[in-house]
């Protein structure tokens, strides 16, 4: 019923042209919204809320999505990267939430999770977030994945609760630059291409961060340009603790990791360089390493059956 209600004013406003134009942009959220519980019924996840979070920010609203929880079926928490969104996950969960009990979060700072310009966002203090979420959903021993962000996030979780994880799965990890990428470059010149400030530098970063950006319909893109504007403060704020690491104890703690890993690179990526696969590759101990050609910093947006099925058939043959 969604779905043919949803294509039905996709169809309309497509027929109708520049004459439903306006209307289309007046119904544009309503549009977004139905999309996006599209997607996620499609992907057998439902949207929750819990409190989490630690010292001052231990009552943070978590927004995150959640997909059936079966009897003998391993749970996948899933972690996203700067400036992204759970959503960004949802088509890749797809092609899991068969097999696998799928949680996506909105980090704080991020989504509909709690946003607090007074807060520290550090890889640090997200993973001590990310750690009561799993506390909270009582996951017990379960697999990681992270992209970007997400990534670091993921590896210095399993260095810090080998018990907790089974095997970790790395998408365009952050963490390491040791390779400068186009980013590092355009930093250096002071331009950030992943704070979005309108709807240029959000069309500007889909094109940046993706080598193959999948056809996103213009009320979806609109309004996603308009939530990422109004980010802009905290998105800054959120870079700035996350870029305050210190390089050489991210590699230290890389080296702790005891749980299956598998490291997942889009060849094509500019904002960290496919050439820090290879670091990672060394510092953890027995990870595998795997370049997906013409595909950028997102492969779970870009290629997510590719993406996910890399996961299952990993977390299959580390069992």
């Amino acid at each position: 019923m969604l779905k043919s209600k949803l294509l039905f004013i996709f169809l309309l406003i497509a027929v109708s042209g520049s004459s439903l134009y306006g209307a289309g942009s007046y119904y544009k959220y309503e549009i977004y919204d139905a999309a996006i519980t599209y997607e996620s019924e499609k992907a057998l996840l439902t949207k929750k809320w819990l409190k989490a979070g630690v010292g001052e920010s231990k009552n943070l609203d978590i927004a995150y999505f959640e997909g059936p929880r079966r009897a003998g079926q391993p749970s996948l928490l899933l972690i996203h990267g700067f400036a992204a969104t759970k959503e960004g996950w949802l088509r890749y969960a797809a092609e899991l939430s068969d097999r696998y009990h799928v949680v996506i979060i909105d980090l704080p700072g991020h989504g509909e999770s709690t946003k607090d310009l007074s807060l520290n966002y550090s890889i640090e203090t997200q993973v001590e977030n990310v750690h009561q979420v799993a506390k909270a959903l009582k996951l017990g021993s379960f697999h990681i994945a992270g992209n970007s962000m997400g990534g670091a996030i993921s590896s210095i979780y399993a260095a810090k609760y080998p018990n907790e994880i089974k095997t970790v799965t790395l998408y365009d990890p952050a963490g390491i630059h040791d390779v400068e990428s186009e980013m590092m470059v355009l930093l250096k010149q002071g331009e950030n291409p992943l704070i979005v400030s309108d709807a240029k530098s959000f069309k500007n970063l889909l094109t940046f961060a993706m080598e193959k950006p999948p056809f996103i319909p213009w009320p979806i893109t609109e309004v996603a340009a308009e939530k990422s504007s109004r980010k802009q403060q905290i998105n800054a704020k959120i870079f700035t603790d996350i870029s305050t690491g210190e390089k050489g104890l991210f590699k230290e703690e890389l080296k702790k990791i005891k749980s299956p890993t598998l490291i997942i690179w889009g060849a094509e990526d500019r904002v960290i360089h496919v050439g820090n696969a290879d670091i990672f590759e060394r510092l953890i101990p027995g990870s595998k390493k795997i370049i997906l050609q013409g595909i950028g910093h997102a492969p779970m947006i870009e290629a997510p059956k590719q993406s996910a099925d890399l996961l299952d058939a990993f977390v299959n043959n580390s069992a």
